[in-house]
């Protein structure tokens, strides 16, 4: 057994999908959907084929948090940080004892993405990204990514979904000490965390998308990932980087206020989605976008 996560292939993965039905049709349901609901959705806005309104969702406060080129190689380890956790459990537990886990997995991925697409149709979001093509990380995203699916933040989605899902899970697999438990779930947290600022570091996006990632989460898996999850998940972020204590605070309590908001509306309206829409319409008319706030 390795002793770390990343320490493990994305390969086994890779070859237990191909190699088992059942795993490839919950691979390919979840791959139909990011296909269909994120990158033609997106392309099809950008070639004007579709016509979803596009708001800024850009915020005073993210200035706050310097732009860090540096943070890119983090951003883009989102993939891994999903992919290695599945191949563990593969090689741990063999075929047949992960199969379940990894089938779960894959159709918890496809939920969230079929889920935030749910307001990407109705508004599409952006932030002002810098023009910035120095590495290759960078020509990446901005050659696949045109960038108009900002709220919520499917990365932060996802980081959250990892680690609460392993955190549920880890308790019924009894081949694994209490100690290589607590250490894989720290690790996860830890990099969760990092992706989470990373978002932010490389202007993919603005402290308004945090929150309404979280709080999708605990709609759509509240027996996985919780409220008291997205609070704790918030106070955790920037804890000893170089941003000022006094920013930090300014930055969280920002966060704190929108994601009870967003939890307060949908548990009174019992549709998640209102929330998030009526915030969106609000924030369009504070910040001189009427016309695309009459389109929501």
């Amino acid at each position: 057994m390795k002793k770390y996560i990343k320490d493990y292939s994305i390969f086994p993965t890779a070859f237990f999908v191909f190699t088992d039905f059942d795993v490839f049709k919950s691979f390919f349901k979840y791959i139909r959907t990011v296909i269909k609901d994120f990158f033609f959705l997106q392309f099809f806005r950008k070639m004007g084929l579709s016509k979803i309104p596009i708001a800024k969702v850009d915020n005073v406060l993210d200035d706050k948090i310097p732009f860090d080129p540096n943070k890119i190689k983090t951003y883009l380890d989102f993939t891994n940080f999903w992919i290695k956790p599945l191949t563990m459990l593969i090689k741990e537990l063999g075929r047949k004892g992960s199969k379940k886990y990894v089938i779960e997995f894959f159709n918890h991925l496809q939920l969230c993405y079929f889920s935030a697409a749910k307001v990407y149709k109705i508004c599409m979001t952006t932030t002002n990204r810098p023009k910035y093509y120095q590495n290759r990380g960078f020509r990446l995203i901005h050659f696949f990514d045109p960038h108009y699916l900002c709220v919520p933040s499917l990365h932060v989605s996802l980081i959250s979904l990892v680690w609460s899902f392993y955190r549920r899970i880890l308790p019924e697999i009894t081949i694994f000490s209490e100690d290589i438990k607590n250490q894989f779930l720290d690790e996860l947290y830890k990099d969760a965390i990092k992706i989470c600022e990373a978002v932010l570091y490389v202007k993919q996006h603005s402290v308004n998308c945090i929150p309404a990632a979280l709080y999708m989460m605990t709609f759509l898996l509240p027996n996985v990932f919780s409220c008291e999850d997205g609070i704790q998940f918030l106070k955790d972020l920037f804890v000893n980087t170089e941003i000022p204590i006094e920013d930090q605070k300014e930055l969280k309590d920002y966060m704190y206020f929108i994601f009870e908001r967003f939890l307060l509306v949908g548990i009174t309206d019992g549709n998640w989605i209102a929330p998030i829409k009526s915030w969106l319409k609000e924030y369009c008319i504070n910040s001189n976008q009427e016309e695309i706030a009459k389109q929501i």
